[in-house]
């Protein structure tokens, strides 16, 4: 790693700390060796984490900070350089806890500031406005109990269209472990529970206004890869196969046996066919919602013009929505899905975790374990008024929804009658909607995951299938099929453990996924130009294995935070509901094991027996000293 002798000391960004208790405000400069060390967004959250001993703090405790981070690359020319992260100590899975989310949020407040860190609590409600320089707590007893729109509406039109919001709805108020929050036209910090921690603090929203630029070390030479990528993303046959149909390729994903269906018990569905990318394109589409600088614009604005489930200047339901509350309840009327999705966004709840609890509620009435009685009304697979009234029931910690809005694992030991059977989460969070027995890969990443099962932290989905070209710059293959990526093949941990740690510096650059996967099978020397963009942007020149350092640095850095929270091996495990076969489809028959590769994975990682990093790891990962 080199850093340009022309550097000197200037400060490399800086992180607002927001007392919220006395509402007192300091500045902190970020150093050099910190951007060397973590690049910023999740590895700056982890390192405060770490250094502060969170993994002791109850996750509602107000002493458990909130920390909102940007990414390296956030709100700079890069294309699709609009994502932001929130972190916290999970009152979900009670271990680290983490989400993204895009929009344009992100890139306004990376104008100003590299992050924020809320500590302690609010004596009452309030929201942060900041514009440019001036930043102030203002009170928010009067959007208290809005939902997510409304919020937005309302502070927008007081403080003016140019700032950018985010905030959490209802659901993030009531403290409920699968909040979300919500910026921008239904962008959301979905998973992990960070809305709940959020409401905890009584922080109702951030708001955003900034006529800064951001400092280049060479702008001009940043702006010229800049303008390459973004034409050739634009021009690219990706880009106009998500310009029609966003992330729901259901109907593709299912020709690889990547769609769960009926909470993990079948291997086919016929009615993904009427809850497709294309069916929302022909019904429901009214103008794609890019976001900032993205050329693919996945994002769109739908509406139900009509009928029970009228909805107007919606979001789009994506791919794991439409699979989570579809394909997992079996539920194919699209206007329905559409009216679901937006209401978890105005409540500001996770579509994945509350689409798996209800899926787990159907298969619980199903077999008896809870009854009309327990519920109010009668749970049938595929009804649109019962699984929207249970949502409604869940978004607002009512009746039975008081229990499953605890998530599935929780839920299930309320439950009890053997009900954890039927969950699919590792780790306290649900399993995401790709199917770990068509590739035992994405298993073995599941299981390992950071912030529990995540198809988000490695790039398990895409290796294989051939929709990433990584094996241009490293040792992966190419493309299997399904019949040999349905075993437990000790070589497939490398895979795993590259892709997860590629993931890391994905995340930390604060730049969509789309730019590695889908871009490193349309720009021939993508990582080459990225490397040089970083280099053009702060003066500091990696190779590439210098960077890739730097993802197995947070990676391992985010499992000594579990570590310290009690994980370990028995909880790198597949859930007992993926381990049973499936009988139709492209994996039937398939038994997910995950043994063999779980432990060369921990071999690779530099781990003890037991899942936990050695101190000739730390040492070498120059973590050590936490």
């Amino acid at each position: 790693m080199e850093l340009n002798e022309n550097m000197g000391n200037e400060e490399m960004g800086k992180i607002l700390i927001v007392k919220l208790r006395n509402q007192a405000f300091s500045e902190e400069k970020i150093d050099k060796n910190l951007v060397k060390l973590f690049l910023g967004g999740p590895g700056f959250a982890i390192d405060y984490m770490m250094r502060n001993k969170i993994f002791e703090l109850n996750p509602l405790a107000e002493n458990n900070p909130l920390i909102f981070m940007t990414g390296l690359l956030t709100g700079t020319t890069y294309p699709c350089s609009g994502f932001y992260s929130v972190t916290a100590k999970s009152p979900l899975t009670t271990i680290y806890g983490e989400s993204l989310s895009g929009g344009f949020f992100g890139a306004k407040l990376r104008r100003v500031f590299n992050g924020i860190i809320f500590q302690n609590k609010a004596e009452s409600p309030v929201y942060l406005v900041i514009d440019d320089d001036h930043y102030e707590l203002q009170d928010a007893t009067s959007i208290w109990g809005l939902e997510t729109r409304k919020t937005i509406q309302q502070l927008q039109s007081e403080l003016g269209k140019d700032f950018r919001v985010a905030c959490i709805g209802p659901s993030g108020e009531k403290l409920i472990p699968l909040a979300s929050i919500i910026n921008d036209h239904g962008r959301a910090v979905g998973r992990t529970g960070m809305g709940a921690v959020m409401g905890s603090k009584n922080l109702k929203a951030i708001v955003v206004k900034s006529t800064k630029k951001i400092d280049y070390f060479n702008e001009a030479k940043f702006k010229e890869i800049s303008q390459h990528l973004f034409q050739a993303f634009k021009d690219s046959p990706m880009a106009g196969i998500m310009r029609q149909i966003g992330t729901n390729g259901i109907d593709y994903f299912e020709t690889i046996a990547d769609v769960p269906h009926k909470n993990w018990s079948l291997g086919k569905w016929s009615g993904i066919y009427k809850i497709s990318g294309s069916v929302v394109a022909k019904n429901l589409l009214v103008k794609l919602r890019p976001c900032y600088l993205c050329p693919f614009s996945c994002g769109r604005e739908v509406e139900v013009k009509e009928g029970p489930y009228k909805v107007e200047n919606a979001a789009g339901p994506e791919y794991e929505t439409v699979a989570a509350f579809g394909s997992m309840c079996l539920l194919s009327d699209i206007e329905a899905l559409a009216y679901i999705n937006d209401l978890c966004n105005q409540m500001g709840i996770d579509t994945i975790s509350t689409g798996c609890v209800v899926a787990f509620a159907l298969e619980c009435f199903e077999k008896g374990l809870i009854s009309k009685n327990d519920i109010g009304f009668a749970l049938e697979w595929g009804d649109p008024a019962a699984i929207i009234k249970l949502t409604h029931l869940i978004a607002n910690n009512e009746g039975i929804g008081n229990i499953l809005s605890q998530g599935t694992r929780k839920a299930a030991e309320i439950i009890g009658k053997g009900s954890s059977k039927l969950t699919a989460e590792i780790k306290g969070l649900d399993v995401p909607m790709h199917e770990p027995r068509a590739n035992f890969a994405l298993g073995l990443q599941y299981a390992t995951a950071n912030r529990g099962a995540c198809h988000l932290r490695g790039f398990g989905s895409d290796i294989y299938s051939g929709f990433a070209k990584f094996y241009k710059y490293f040792n992966i293959p190419e493309e299997i099929p399904i019949k040999l990526r349905t075993i437990d093949n000790p070589n497939f941990a490398k895979d795993v453990v590259i892709s997860q740690n590629l993931s890391e510096i994905n995340n930390v650059l604060g730049i969509c996924r789309q730019t590695f996967s889908s871009g490193s099978q349309i720009v021939e020397y993508v990582f080459d130009l990225l490397l040089d963009a970083i280099y053009y942007l702060t003066g500091i020149k990696f190779t590439l294995t210098e960077l890739l350092e730097v993802g197995e640095r947070i990676f391992n850095l985010k499992r000594v935070f579990n570590v310290r929270c009690g994980i370990s091996k028995k909880d790198d495990r597949i859930p007992e509901k993926l381990k049973e076969p499936l009988r139709k489809g492209h994996a039937k028959n398939k038994i997910l094991t995950i043994d063999a590769m779980l432990n060369e994975y921990y071999k690779i990682r530099g781990w003890d027996e037991n899942g936990i990093p050695t101190q000739n790891t730390l040492t070498s990962l120059n973590i050590i000293e936490y």
